[in-house]
């Protein structure tokens, strides 16, 4: 009797994992509001949702999830408005955007602003369309969609995995230099999200400790900005960024307020470039 108990319960928990399998698989699948009380933002599921692409830097929804550990309040003036998608008409404005637009994407799911995330995802599939950009965006706008944002895996893992295709596309099949450009924006539209989430940051140790832990992805940034200046606007961007690199190298002995304050103004500048 304790034997075939043993095995009964052997056999719902291996029925209760596939089950489980299953509706993380199946984006057709209803996620109970029970379940998505449960989903979390951490590092270890989101880089499960990496497909088998080389993307230069980490997922946004990685700077954005510190933002929200730390209790920072969500500011949506610090977005890039979605009517501007109609204004940009370059490729470089449109590609430097879809950056942009993801970062403000991720930044509005991990505080799970819904209504802004339907904003800014099609925002991000309108400059999808006009670059050309082929990849299935069906997840973004299908039926299920709307049941889809009650949980933040789930939303992690599209979002995430539409940059990758993006990115993958453009650097492959479209225009490298495209994708050194969106890469560019989310990265500079990220930084510019963590600063500007109040009057005086540099005062908010958490936001400080946020900037210093970008000392990596800065230098992958400008590495891929360096790898590609032969395009003038390109070389803009890396000259503008490439004064920072005295404070990130010095970052591990904390950083002092006049060069917080550069790194702010500067992503602010290039930020300002962007998005006009």
């Amino acid at each position: 009797m304790i034997l075939k108990n043993l095995l009964h319960r052997c056999m719902a928990v291996v029925i209760a994992t596939a089950l489980l399998l299953s509706a993380c698989q199946n984006g057709n699948k209803s996620v109970s509001k029970d379940q998505s009380k449960k989903d979390s933002l951490s590092a270890s599921e989101i880089s499960k949702s990496v497909k088998d692409v080389v993307y230069p830097l980490p997922t946004p929804f990685e700077m954005t999830r510190l933002l929200n550990d730390m209790g920072a309040r969500y500011v949506f003036a610090s977005l890039n408005p979605v009517e501007k998608a109609d204004k940009y008409f370059t490729e470089k404005s449109k590609a430097v955007n879809l950056g942009v637009y993801t970062a403000d994407l991720a930044y509005a799911a991990t505080y799970d602003q819904k209504q802004d995330v339907k904003l800014y995802s099609k925002a991000l599939k309108k400059l999808i369309d006009q670059l050309g950009i082929n990849i299935d965006y069906s997840s973004m706008l299908s039926d299920e969609f709307k049941e889809k944002l009650n949980n933040k895996d789930t939303l992690v893992k599209i979002v995430s995995n539409t940059l990758f295709e993006t990115y993958k596309y453009l650097n492959d099949k479209s225009n490298p230099d495209l994708a050194v450009m969106m890469v560019s924006g989310m990265w500079v539209e990220l930084m510019y999200i963590s600063t500007n989430i109040s009057e005086d940051t540099y005062h908010n140790t958490g936001i400080v400790k946020l900037v210093i832990s970008q000392k990596e992805s800065y230098g992958k940034i400008l590495n891929l900005l360096e790898g590609r200046n032969s395009n003038k606007e390109i070389k803009q961007v890396e000259d503008q960024l490439k004064v920072l690199k005295p404070i990130f190298e010095k970052t591990d002995n904390g950083l002092q307020e006049k060069d917080y304050m550069l790194i702010l103004q500067t992503v602010k500048s290039i930020r300002k470039s962007f998005v006009s």
